[in-house]
């Protein structure tokens, strides 16, 4: 015993990624028998995305006419009135579905050994991958004690948002996986060869392909690489990268008739891809998103983890850091935009957290950061949020497998306690009521005010540190 504790103190990265990789596969494998609805075990965009894996496997491509002829999606989703129809035929009377069909490819080989099960398994795999290589990219980019960069890596990852789309059909996790990944390989070294590079084309490239809206992640990380790389990395960059964006445009027209798959879906058909684009960007009416995302009574991730709270005070540590904590400030901030002005809305029939999922896995970072400037005060309050976010996640695995709550419905409607005793907290932004007004107001100024305190604090410890 003694023997594999010395090993594992002297590889902390390793041991701590399979350590994280472990537990969350336990973990996660709890959500599976979670269901989305009380008709279905699963809902939403999901069932659309194993159809298209059932016709890869049964008929070799993605026209859906023999699944629904023969209603063998029966096999993977319960609903009693079978599986409506998300899309419009084509003009040559193909039936597909309206989403990018890079999960329904990743999904073949857990969906062809174990059906829904099997597919959601797989899935736990990769959440569990994903967040066994974020806490190296923690590790590697903060410098802090593995201890600590661990904790606040399985905090996250035992978040709610994070539990729940552990084993969900849709391909916010599998890109989170892409993502980190191109990470990973981006800053190994300071400089990039031609081989790093054409891994980080590799993994860049099947961001699209699992959904059009993480194009901008995929071209922030390659403009990084493009200032890192030496000039044949450089090249091979563009030239990847070109090659990339040309099958993928190739593939969409021929396929969809337009670049993203939404011109077939039954509320964008005959839509141009620019006119598709700006039904979905909006502004003024989705301002209060910004702080919505966070603390909105039902879909506010930090309502549902009060431990990612943590994360505010940590963007400003990103951006006081080097150029690798920047680009993670880049892609939160990216991912928080397309959450706030492009994604029609953070309240539809999904878990919360649905829209910003895929950068949950750089979290850690700006967590791990404030706690190296905590000292033991912090460290305690820090613990406690994250015990707490830890306690709300093993309420909604209760309350999801005795059928209490389904997550995708009323998740937010679960009896317990240490769940609801704070609700009056949060402002409910269904409506805009004299309460939610007081709240938000309440929220941002103790907000505004609680940062200003911080960084008064934080500038007067570094001052002390330095004399």
């Amino acid at each position: 015993m003694r023997r594999l504790l010395a090993q594992a103190g002297a590889r902390p990265a390793l041991s701590g990624g399979l350590a994280l990789f472990v537990l969350l596969t336990l973990a996660y494998s709890s959500s599976i028998d979670i269901r989305a609805s009380r008709g279905a075990s699963i809902t939403g965009d999901e069932p659309f995305y194993l159809i298209t894996t059932q016709s890869l496997l049964q008929d070799g491509n993605l026209d859906l006419r023999n699944q629904y002829d023969s209603h063998s999606y029966a096999s993977f989703f319960d609903h009693a009135d079978g599986l409506w129809q998300q899309s419009i035929p084509l003009s040559d009377g193909q039936v597909l579905s309206p989403h990018n069909p890079g999960l329904s490819l990743l999904l073949i080989p857990g969906f062809s050994l174990g059906g829904l099960v099997g597919a959601q398994f797989q899935l736990v795999l990769i959440a569990a991958l994903t967040w066994a290589l974020a806490f190296l990219l923690a590790l590697r980019f903060t410098g802090g004690q593995p201890v600590l960069v661990w904790l606040a890596t399985a905090a996250v990852a035992l978040t709610a948002t994070a539990f729940i789309y552990s084993s969900e059909i849709y391909p916010e996790i599998p890109a989170g996986l892409a993502l980190v990944g191109a990470l990973v390989v981006a800053t190994k070294r300071e400089r990039l060869t031609i081989g790093p590079v054409i891994t980080v084309v590799l993994l860049l490239s099947a961001l699209p392909w699992l959904g059009t809206k993480y194009a901008p992640l995929a071209a922030l990380v390659a403009l990084y690489v493009l200032w890192r790389a030496y000039p044949w990395g450089r090249v091979a960059l563009l030239v990847g990268a070109g090659a990339s964006a040309a099958a993928y445009a190739a593939f969409h027209l021929a396929l969809f008739e337009s670049l993203t798959p939404y011109n077939v879906n039954l509320v964008y058909a005959g839509e141009t891809t620019v006119n598709t684009i700006g039904q979905h960007v909006e502004f003024k009416d989705r301002i209060y998103r910004l702080w919505g995302l966070l603390i909105d009574r039902r879909f506010g991730v930090a309502r549902w983890a009060p431990v990612l709270f943590a994360v505010i005070p940590g963007l400003v540590l990103l951006l006081r850091g080097d150029a690798r904590l920047r680009l993670v400030l880049g892609l939160i901030t990216v991912q928080v935009l397309i959450a706030t002005f492009i994604v029609i809305t953070m309240m539809g029939w999904w878990f919360p957290g649905r829209t910003l999922v895929t950068v949950f896995p750089l979290l850690p970072i700006p967590i791990a950061l404030l706690a190296m400037r905590c000292q033991w005060t912090g460290h305690t309050f820090l613990g406690v949020l994250g015990l707490y976010s830890l306690g709300i996640t093993a309420a909604l695995a209760e309350a999801g497998r005795s059928r209490e709550v389904v997550i995708a419905v009323d998740p937010f409607d679960m009896g317990a306690n240490l769940f609801q005793v704070i609700a009056w907290l949060f402002p409910n932004y269904t409506s805009w009521t004299t309460e939610t007004w007081i709240l938000t107001a309440l929220w941002l100024a103790l907000g505004g005010m609680g940062m200003t305190a911080w960084m008064k604090l934080d500038k007067y410890r570094s001052q002390g540190d330095r004399n």
